[in-house]
């Protein structure tokens, strides 16, 4: 996704852009940088489903988030990627 607005926001890296669909889609990259395969499981399930809670999904964009290999894996909880894609509301 070349196009579209970057974000970086609690650490991770959002690229933002419209799609044609009616609703949001959510996309993930996280490398083996960021941790071994249960710290990236767990950070994906975590971002998946605080985007399923979140009024975020009623855009039409597509989100691509990639984490930093700097965020603290013991850290990381649905609330807190919540308040994340709050954030990336008030941006756009």
């Amino acid at each position: 996704m070349k196009q579209g607005k970057r974000f970086t926001v609690l650490g991770l890296h959002l690229i933002v852009a419209p799609n044609a669909c009616a609703h949001a889609r959510l996309g993930l990259a996280v490398s083996r940088k960021y941790g071994n395969a249960v710290q990236r499981n767990r950070l994906k399930r975590c971002l998946r489903s605080a985007f399923r809670q979140h009024d975020i999904r009623h855009k039409t964009i597509d989100i691509l988030a990639i984490p930093s290999p700097k965020i603290d894996t013991t850290d990381i909880n649905e609330q807190k990627m919540s308040a994340c894609f709050n954030q990336l509301l008030e941006r756009c």
